[in-house]
């Protein structure tokens, strides 16, 4: 069809059809494409979340879009696997028309009818190939088990009343090569959402894995990882990326920008993005602050004591951040008002006030009137908020009066470079801590995904070490403890 052509069928059935503006804006501002979806459609789970997400929060899996807006080059090649309607495809697409090639995979015939709608209506089609079947590592057919539309699968679904369909499954490789994708030397970005059959299709791609043009994969941790056979396969997928080069990565918070972070598994479900030493992941991913969803605890399921001693260990031999945690409202509780209450009572009047690891931001409501409230987090907090990962020592350049880093030191792998890093940026720090108890209570220190074990006496020789006066001490609750420090020489 042609976009009037579809014009035309929205202007005869105006109250059946939304269309949905891409969150993504071409140098006029205006959206970069825009997508169509039927009324009756907001029954299925898949299309009602990409609706809202799109258009009442930061779009709909923004960070990961955000990845390949920054780095898609005009002469790119995307491979869409999964493609569902065409988000990921006409955000390749549509960030340079006619300059970018995209191969799409889609196996459901009722989601490649709609994807071809999609890309007709933003007049991309000439450029893309569509491929009308599911990825795997071998050629042949298969069964796919239904779900909502977002989340058809090859594999078996336990819990359906839906009846599976046939469809053709091929390798990435024969339709690379059956397009002429193999014979080029273009870049690939290549991403994939296969619901649990990731490990198969990337087997299926390796031909075009060792050509050496893959840049990155972005793909999918997602339920079926949690299962027995899911976490074996999961294995294989980081064992297999580690071993042709990729280092892994992921975003905090799924809709929103920020920076990339080491990734190191977990119980966590999210995009993991794999990116080849050609490609520099750049310090932090913009987004506007906009209203954001609250992430479904299954994304991030409850797990023992034990899983979070051995998860934090591995966090800790790494240097890894766990950013999952920061992005969710309810991990940012044990008394935090406490804390904010005392610090802000050693703000000075008139300060310019860095609130490093920032949360709930309730300093701000503590400090004078006067001052200047600046809060720092690995997720955006609100418009002003700095974003950075302090663990990747993402430190400010700007200085300030006075720096808070409250409940913070518990989790950085090298607060001492901190330590130094404010003493070159501010004339006071306030920092808050839970002092260790003995050996015996280490344990339960790593269950609670603390980094470091300081004594009191530990932490003064820090902070004396790092050109920092302790100005006083005082106690927050039981082993909680407040410093406000104040740069040697004032």
């Amino acid at each position: 069809m042609t976009r009037q052509e579809i014009l035309n069928h929205l202007n005869e059935n105006q109250d059946a059809w939304l269309t949905v503006p891409s969150v993504f804006k071409n140098e006029a501002g205006k959206p970069e494409f825009e997508m169509l979806l039927a009324k009756v459609e907001m029954r299925d789970p898949g299309s009602a979340s990409l609706f809202f997400r799109e258009t009442r929060t930061g779009g709909f899996e923004y960070a990961s879009r955000a990845f390949i807006h920054a780095h898609l080059q005009p002469d790119d090649i995307f491979i869409d696997v999964g493609a569902h309607f065409g988000l990921y495809t006409l955000t390749a697409a549509m960030k340079f028309p006619d300059k970018v090639k995209v191969l799409a995979v889609e196996p459901h015939p009722a989601n490649i009818k709609r994807l071809r709608m999609w890309t007709d209506f933003n007049n991309c089609s000439e450029n893309i190939h569509f491929a009308q079947c599911a990825a795997s590592d071998r050629s042949g057919f298969s069964l796919l088990n239904l779900n909502s539309s977002m989340g058809h699968s090859l594999v078996p679904v336990s819990k359906s009343n839906r009846e599976p369909i046939k469809v053709a499954v091929e390798p990435i490789d024969k339709l690379a090569a059956d397009v002429g994708i193999m014979d080029s030397d273009n870049r690939i970005i290549l991403k994939i959402d296969t619901e649990g059959y990731e490990l198969p299709t990337l087997k299926g791609a390796l031909n075009l894995l060792k050509t050496g043009r893959v840049a990155a994969i972005i793909w999918e941790k997602g339920h079926f990882h949690g299962t027995p056979k899911g976490v074996k396969d999961f294995t294989g997928i980081i064992s297999l990326l580690r071993d042709m080069g990729y280092e892994s990565f992921r975003f905090p918070h799924e809709d929103m920008g920020g920076p990339l972070v080491p990734y190191s598994p977990n119980h966590e479900l999210c995009n993991i993005i794999s990116i080849d030493s050609s490609l520099k992941p750049l310090p932090v991913y913009d987004q506007p602050w906009k209203a954001h969803i609250v992430l479904p605890s299954s994304m991030r399921p409850a797990v023992s004591a034990d899983f979070m001693i051995g998860y934090t260990k591995m966090l800790m031999q790494e240097k890894h951040t766990d950013c999952g945690r920061w992005s969710r409202w309810n991990s940012l509780g044990n008394e935090p008002d406490l804390r904010a209450g005392l610090a802000g009572q050693l703000v000075p009047e008139e300060s310019t006030v860095l609130d490093a690891g920032a949360g709930l931001m309730l300093l701000r409501d503590y400090i004078p009137e006067g001052c200047t409230y600046i809060p720092l987090d690995i997720v955006a907090r609100c418009r002003s908020c700095i974003v950075a990962d302090l663990n990747q020592q993402q430190y400010p350049t700007q200085k300030y009066d006075v720096v808070a880093a409250l409940f913070v030191f518990e989790f950085l792998h090298d607060p001492i470079s901190f330590l130094k890093w404010a003493a070159k940026h501010s004339k006071k720090i306030i920092f808050t801590y839970h002092v260790t108890m003995p050996a015996t209570e280490r344990d339960k220190r790593r269950a609670a995904g603390f980094f470091n074990d300081y004594t009191l006496a530990g932490l003064k020789q820090m902070v004396e070490e790092s050109g920092w006066k302790i100005k006083s001490i005082a106690d927050i609750t039981l082993g909680q403890v407040c410093f406000e420090c104040i740069k040697k020489g004032l």
